[in-house]
């Protein structure tokens, strides 16, 4: 059994200080009794105008990263969160996992909203890694809008999938992470952003979805924590009758061609 935190929080964008310590009152709270702590989509730093993005972003080696460090490994626990990262002159949207032992994973968000790549560059691959006997994957936001970046996370073997969001349109994400889990046969847990930015307001219901693309728990539209505990077990007994990762056939990427008047093909 896994137990997880989804901090489903209001983010102060470009205080990070204050919300560095939002976070380590949650991480105070909860550390010890859970696995994993999730906060939404650029918690630390929030949404950003180009140039306090290019101020207020950090390497994989800086400051943030060693004070998550430190409180994951006081409070014996994993924080899933996401920062503006920099590394030479390119600023990434990034999501990390922290564990006691440090920094375990990043993610580069791959798929930048209308308007977010006059801020940040493109993530360019997807990654896994080993939690245990587990392997979870990350993705941000707009990413799983398309099928293909949990597909991506999924062929890694990704059971337990976190998501970082800062979503203003329940239902389409809603949608969206049910059918993730569903065609994976894996857990998928997201975590909104609540409150308002420049007349946005971000609306929160957080959730996690099993392998079955079933619900099992949700947040409202308020700040709150919601704790859950996931039998990992499920996904395997999800793949026993069918296993889609090993049934699919899939085109060969060869480019579609007319067989007939106004017929076309692609073959697998």
């Amino acid at each position: 059994m896994v137990r997880i935190a989804l901090a489903q929080l209001i983010c102060e964008d470009g205080k990070v200080e204050h919300n560095l310590a939002c976070l380590d009152q949650v991480v105070n709270n909860y550390g010890h009794s859970h696995d994993f702590i999730i906060f939404p989509e650029t918690f630390i730093t929030g949404f950003l105008s180009p140039e306090v993005a290019r101020t207020l972003a950090e390497p994989l080696n800086g400051p943030i990263i060693k004070h998550l460090e430190r409180q994951a490994k006081e409070a014996n626990t994993s924080i899933v969160v996401g920062f503006y990262e920099k590394e030479g002159e390119n600023t990434y949207n990034t999501t990390v996992l922290v564990g006691p032992t440090g920094l375990l994973l990043s993610y580069r968000k791959t798929h930048l909203w209308v308007g977010e790549s006059e801020v940040v560059h493109a993530g360019n691959c997807f990654r896994s890694c080993s939690w245990e006997d587990t392997k979870i994957g990350l993705l941000i936001c707009y990413d799983i809008e398309f099928p293909e970046t949990a597909r991506a996370v999924a062929s890694m073997g990704t059971e337990l999938l976190f998501v970082t969001d800062g979503n203003w349109d329940g239902p389409v994400h809603r949608v969206a992470i049910q059918a993730r889990a569903q065609e994976n046969q894996m857990f998928v847990a997201l975590v909104n952003r609540i409150g308002q930015l420049d007349g946005t307001t971000f609306c929160g219901e957080s959730v996690v979805v099993d392998p079955y693309g079933r619900i099992i728990a949700e947040a409202g539209r308020e700040e709150e924590v919601l704790s859950v505990s996931l039998d990992l077990s499920l996904v395997q007994e999800s793949r026993q009758q069918y296993h889609y990762l090993r049934a699919r056939r899939v085109h060969s990427n060869a480019p579609s061609k007319e067989i007939g008047k106004g017929i076309w093909e692609v073959r697998i």
